[in-house]
């Protein structure tokens, strides 16, 4: 089958139309959060619950659907995850080379290291995921959900957040501050993030998802009920948070805007990371329900999570606030253009 230019814009319009509901739904988390209707306690409640019980039965229903899921792809996915996370950290370093490990400065790594893996690109994949997955039928490629291939991202990058993360945080802090390498409370908080994740809802869910695909099979999973209202509630909810995260309007001041830091950040992560992923993903020949769940996730903006390591390393935590707020909002304005040039690249 030929694809003209006219299918291309066709099926290019019809993600943008998906992407109508995406920008309403962050819209209407953003007057939510500076509402007065609006309590921190609402918002930590709807997280929890989108994390620990929507997502997590998105990801094993995305199992269901798993025909053929090979080794190979796997490791290629681990690599791509650690070209993302390093490649945005180590092109930081070489910026910033001859200025030292300061509190600001390791802010800003997390930032350009660190994205948003799960709540930003999950919803957008899942609204993208009929056309992704329709197109790969059509082929005879692949018939797996694309969130499959998202989840196991995030599961790589869950261990490297939770591994890489703590050398990063503990360089700049003890380089910085004069902290011992061997200090006890770092390794203390290594033990409790490694705990974290395993018990962290999603990378359970890839677990569960896997063993229950080799044991009982893809039908008993199929016949849990309402799988699609679950998704769809995954899908606006995380969409809500997104917006929720915006945490200081003040920081769109056109002052706060245009400084190195957030052109830094934005630049790796805009730019140089999906450069390292477009090249990745055309090095392993991957379809497009693969290459563009990946690349999403690439460019998406920095983990509001960052702010914990901030807190505990004593880093500069209202920069990377301020960094976090501007390069999310510069995510979504350029979401569009991402798009169009990753399915000109890989099209459908």
């Amino acid at each position: 089958m030929v694809m003209t230019d006219m299918d291309a814009i066709t099926g290019f319009v019809d993600l943008l139309s998906d992407l109508f509901w995406v920008y309403l739904f962050i819209l209407l988390g953003i007057l939510w959060r500076f509402s007065p209707f609006y309590k921190k306690s609402h918002a930590d409640n709807i997280t929890k619950v989108i994390i620990s019980i929507f997502f997590p039965i998105s990801i094993i229903s995305s199992f269901a659907k798993v025909e053929t899921f090979g080794g190979i792809i796997i490791l290629q996915i681990a690599i791509i995850a650690i070209l993302v996370h390093l490649g945005g950290y180590y092109f930081f370093i070489f910026l910033t080379r001859k200025e030292g490990s300061t509190p600001d400065n390791g802010a800003i790594a997390f930032t350009a290291t660190f994205p948003n893996a799960l709540l930003y690109p999950f919803p957008i994949i899942l609204a993208l995921e009929v056309e992704l997955r329709n197109d790969a039928i059509i082929k005879g490629v692949f018939i797996n959900d694309a969130i499959v291939y998202a989840t196991l991202f995030v599961f790589f990058a869950m261990i490297i957040r939770n591994t890489f993360g703590m050398y990063m945080g503990r360089k700049f802090r003890n380089k910085s501050q004069g902290v011992e390498e061997n200090d006890k409370q770092g390794d203390l908080l290594f033990m409790k993030l490694l705990i974290d994740m395993c018990k962290f809802p999603p990378f359970l869910a890839v677990i569960v998802g896997f063993i229950l695909h080799l044991l009982v099979g893809p039908e008993v999973i199929r016949a849990f009920p309402g799988l699609q209202i679950w998704k769809t509630i995954a899908l606006y909810g995380s969409l809500l948070l997104v917006g929720v995260s915006f945490r200081n309007l003040s920081d769109l001041h056109p002052r706060k805007l245009f400084t190195r830091h957030k052109f830094q950040v934005s630049g790796i992560r805009f730019i140089i990371v999906p450069i390292f992923t477009i090249i990745a993903v055309s090095i392993f020949n991957f379809a497009p329900i693969i290459a563009i769940p990946l690349l999403i996730q690439s460019m998406a903006p920095p983990a509001v999570s960052n702010i914990v390591y901030a807190t505990f390393f004593e880093l500069n935590e209202a920069l990377m606030s301020s960094i976090i707020t501007i390069v999310t909002l510069l995510a979504l304005i350029m979401l569009p253009f991402e798009l169009l040039l990753f399915f000109t690249l890989f099209p459908f």
